[in-house]
């Protein structure tokens, strides 16, 4: 049995992957920003009577991140494995996004998760053994035109992660990162694109129809949960587990061709754009 810290556990990923790991026989801290409000988790562990204990985390709050994992140490004394998993959404325009905005995305889904692993890579190292996964996205591979920020808080956790394998090697820590693509969760009820009039309308458009197309085909959130399994238990895990068929075709077509040709492919317009994605992709994803 591993002590494993699930964040963001409220609902959708990391409700499941929390519930997951329960159920595998894992002893699981899913870790929400309100507690009072975990009503369905909640629901759900005593319906089933599993090993998880909700605790208070917020990722832009330092102070609670150290409480949170002050207490695992104190219930528990040890840390098997983080699930890096909170993280907020957002798609604009680089023009139309204030800094203000540009710097709420980095300080949840960067700097919040790096905050985490502050706490948690020592306890790690001192173990000489863990694991660290974090659910990335599949714009930590793939941009898109009005996704500019989102995507560059999912890259910066790719590198961080790459750098973190080596570092943590040495002291018998594994670290992975997840790339699923469109998931059936309730985060897509949360925010829908700019309806004010824009001049990159065209780009929202197309960000909206991949959107679209994905969620007509979703990967669900058990998958991801399986993927974190594997990522957490096998001997052997990978470093990039890519998630659902839109996270698999789009990195597998980027990887055939250079840069100068997928932003090329990516800065047409219309059928022209569309009659190259298929032919890269493999899948019409544009037209009906």
């Amino acid at each position: 049995m591993s002590v494993i810290l699930v964040t963001g556990s409220s609902t959708g990923i990391g409700q499941e992957t929390a519930l997951h790991m329960a159920r595998k026989g894992h002893d699981v801290y899913a870790a929400v920003r309100s507690p009072d409000t975990a009503i369905e988790l909640k629901e759900k562990i005593a319906e089933e009577n599993l090993s998880v204990t909700v605790i208070r985390l917020d990722l832009v709050d330092p102070t609670s991140i150290k409480t949170a994992v002050a207490e695992i140490m104190e219930r528990s004394g040890r840390i098997d494995a983080l699930v890096n998993n909170a993280g907020i959404g957002g798609g604009r325009a680089v023009e139309e996004t204030s800094l203000e905005e540009a710097r709420e995305i980095f300080e949840t889904n960067y700097f919040g998760n790096v905050s985490v692993l502050l706490e948690v890579t020592p306890i790690m190292r001192k173990q000489n053994s863990g694991r660290i996964v974090t659910v990335g996205s599949l714009a930590g591979r793939v941009v898109m035109g009005c996704h500019a920020h989102y995507s560059a808080s999912k890259w910066a956790m790719e590198g961080l992660s790459e750098a973190l394998a080596q570092e943590m090697a040495e002291f018998n820590v594994k670290v992975a990162i997840i790339e699923p693509g469109c998931v059936l969760t309730p985060i897509w009820e949360k925010g829908s694109l700019p309806t004010e009039p824009s001049p990159y309308i065209n780009s929202l458009q197309r960000l909206g129809r991949f959107f679209e197309f994905g969620l007509g085909r979703p990967a669900m959130p058990t998958d991801v949960a399986g993927a974190i399994e594997h990522a957490i238990e096998s001997d052997k895990p990978h470093f990039r587990y890519p998630v659902g068929p839109d996270a698999e075709e789009t990195i597998a077509a980027r990887a055939k061709v250079t840069d100068d040709e997928w932003l090329e492919a990516n800065c047409l317009q219309g059928e022209a754009f569309y009659d190259r994605w298929k032919a890269l992709v493999g899948v019409d994803y544009y037209r009906e």
